[in-house]
């Protein structure tokens, strides 16, 4: 039997500001569905509601529902009160927080209860985390009893620039559900009819992206090629100055612009080589989807992007910023089919294989083994 086994499940509550969209959720949904129920006993917490609440409702787990958004003054206080009120009536032996607003609240909380065992999450760099929050993720880093991450980068990032103590940090990558997530049909998408290839991305229209280089480069690879398209898929506060900086370069006839979209699958269905020119990443869900479903990936070299993509062999990585290098990296591509059709599937393979869901959890209960082993030497 595991160390801190008993004749009952344990219970844990995993926690999240909201269960819709976005990696954390997922990945809290995905522990909380498929967990081993009978090792440990789920449940969910969050202040807003989502898509994967009725999810996890159907499976049986039970919800602590939060009051406000504000993560301040009395009312603060008084959701923390809720939360450990609800951690002593279920003997709540683990809190996992999956998202900066819940290590800001749930953690505090949740350590002040004797017994219970505390783990935070960083799943993007500090300086994407807003100013007012930043030192207060930071303390929470410091008393919870374990920190996941979901790269090596972020690993470092915690040890380097914020002294957090190497044993306190465990590594889980993201899963993939690669029963949607995976090679297809080419999907016809408005826009894009008589195109021989199509570049694409699908991401948060925000600046940390690095949009304006893709256009760049893609003005330079799409001259004299009018049958070449670039989509771009996704929403976000940076849309209105791409669709104008894509009219500037006389190349919006070639863009097409998508908003945020459920089915991510079809979209990169209908996209050969996509592209991630980011700034800053902590481990992109979306170059997961795309190599899953067997893009030919360009992804810069920054956060957990080398992770994922080793470079010539199930993508292509550039350094940051660099707009001729990014060219250079399309130029090998574009006009050669058998080299985008080699990296595509090189890059299905590796996810299928690394990061399936099924790994995801199980990583994530070895987690939880491990501190319940410390915990009760």
């Amino acid at each position: 039997m595991a160390p801190g086994s008993s004749a009952r499940p344990i219970p844990i509550l995993l926690m999240s500001h909201s269960l819709g969209h976005g990696g954390g959720e997922r990945q809290l949904a995905l522990t909380a569905l498929t967990v081993d129920r009978g090792r440990f006993e789920p449940h969910a917490g969050c202040c807003e509601g989502g898509f994967w609440v009725d999810r996890l409702r159907e499976a049986g787990v039970p919800f602590f529902r939060m009051g406000p958004r504000s993560l301040g003054g009395i009312s603060a206080l008084r959701e923390a009160r809720r939360l450990r009120a609800y951690i002593r009536e279920h003997r709540i032996r683990i809190v996992q927080t999956f998202d900066y607003s819940m290590n800001v609240l749930g953690i505090p909380a949740s350590r002040s209860v004797p017994g219970v065992i505390t783990i935070s999450n960083q799943r993007c760099y500090m300086s994407l985390i807003p100013r007012r929050y930043r030192w207060l993720n930071h303390f929470a880093h410091r008393v919870s009893g374990g920190i996941v991450v979901n790269s090596e980068a972020l690993r470092r990032h915690l040890v380097e620039d914020y002294s957090i103590p190497q044993r306190k940090i465990f590594t889980c990558y993201n899963g993939i559900d690669t029963t949607v997530f995976h090679p297809a049909p080419r999907a016809e998408l408005p826009g894009l009819e008589g195109a021989t290839l199509v570049i694409g991305t699908v991401c948060v229209l925000r600046s940390e992206k690095n949009l304006p280089l893709l256009l760049e480069a893609f003005q330079a690879v799409a001259r004299h090629r009018p049958d070449i398209r670039l989509l771009i898929t996704g929403s976000g506060p940076e849309e209105p100055a791409l669709r104008a900086v894509a009219k500037t370069m006389n190349i919006e006839g070639q863009c097409v612009f998508q908003p945020s979209t459920p089915d991510v699958a079809r979209t990169l269905s209908a996209i050969d080589v996509f592209v991630l020119p980011s700034l800053s990443e902590g481990l992109s869900n979306a170059l997961m989807e795309a190599m899953a479903c067997g893009c030919c990936v360009i992804a810069s070299a920054v956060g957990g992007n080398p992770e994922l993509v080793t470079d010539g062999a199930t993508g292509l990585l550039f350094p940051s910023r660099s707009k001729d290098a990014l060219i250079e990296r399309l130029s090998q591509v574009v006009d050669n089919a058998g080299r985008r059709q080699a990296l595509g599937a090189a890059a299905a393979e590796r996810m299928c294989r690394d990061f399936s869901q099924t790994r995801a959890v199980e990583n994530m209960q070895a987690i939880y083994e491990n501190l319940l082993s410390r915990r009760e030497r």
